[in-house]
């Protein structure tokens, strides 16, 4: 082959293994064991894997799109965390997270943050732009099928999982606590070490919803999900991803409340002790670590 021809083949290999490795940031696997499956480790396979994953990322940029008004959003850099710069949030009376609005902006800035000036103003009056704090998500019930679709595609996209249940959860509607409960276990079957569907699912049995008279607080069946997740946690606490420590984290305070509900006391205080010595200063395990002292003192007194 010609050198004239092998340059331009080596940049385009190398522009499509970087497009390759962005998204790879978009998508947080679970926790894996280490090592592929045998049939996996061909080049055809891993190739087709990174062609699936692909897709699953763009559709999910498609779905978030949608559900913040065609407004593009972009997390915060660390550099704008580290300076205290606050996310758009989310508006206060809606009934689901459906993402971390705290830790979002637009991509293009609002003309406080702007320092283009009058070319900022023109591409905020040519393109899809309004101001998005506080601001409340489209009805997310039309993007389910995408999200159905990027976890056939890629069922090891937790992202596509997890805010897919989030989804079926959002309009209260008769039957959403049993379908997100199927979806969910759904992504459970190819990720059954995954903290954050694990939590996920503790959630629906957790939540109370008014609107369809469902009471939630079903503590015994949301425990087992909770101390997988703990299990897996702990064992695996340096491989993992911040949003699997912030799942981790947030699965520890569920976990002792079931504890408390349960009157498991001992067990109680014992998860806050260790969530304490693995996350700090965590306002509500403090609490509920002091809360088990007090009830496991009123307990030895009583008997």
């Amino acid at each position: 082959m010609k050198p004239a021809v092998v340059i331009p083949i080596c940049i385009c290999a190398a522009a499509l293994g970087s497009h390759a490795t962005r998204f790879s940031n978009v998508v947080n696997p679970p926790v894996r064991a280490a090592g592929l499956e045998a049939q996996e480790t061909h080049a055809a396979a891993s190739l087709l894997g990174q062609f699936r994953t692909s897709i699953s990322s763009f559709l999910f940029l498609r779905s978030d799109l949608y559900l913040h008004g065609g407004v593009e959003m972009r997390p915060l850099t660390k550099k704008e965390v580290d300076s205290g710069k606050k996310g758009v949030g989310a508006a206060a009376d809606e009934n689901e997270k459906l993402a971390d609005d705290d830790s979002i902006v637009t991509v293009i800035p609002g003309a406080r943050d702007d320092f283009r000036g009058i070319f900022g103003d023109v591409e905020r009056s040519v393109a899809s732009y309004k101001d998005m704090t506080g601001h409340h998500h489209q009805s997310p019930t039309q993007t389910l099928p995408l999200f159905r679709l990027m976890t056939w595609l890629d069922p090891k996209f937790i992202e596509g999982w997890t805010t897919g249940g989030y989804v079926i959860l959002f309009d209260q509607k008769p039957g959403c606590i049993e379908k997100a409960l199927a979806y969910l276990q759904q992504g459970l079957e190819s990720n059954p070490d995954s903290i954050d569907i694990l939590g996920q699912v503790a959630y629906c049995y957790l939540k109370e919803m008014e609107p369809i008279g469902y009471k939630g607080h079903q503590y015994d069946k949301a425990l087992p999900y909770l101390e997988h997740a703990r299990k897996i946690g702990v064992g695996n606490l340096k491989l993992l991803t911040e949003g699997e420590k912030e799942a981790l984290e947030e699965n520890y305070r569920r976990l002792a409340v079931c504890y408390r509900e349960l009157h498991r006391y001992q067990d109680m205080r014992d998860c806050s002790l260790e969530g304490l010595q693995l996350f700090g200063q965590d306002g509500s395990l403090r609490q509920h670590a002091k809360e088990a002292e007090q009830l496991l003192r009123t307990q030895t007194t009583r008997q």
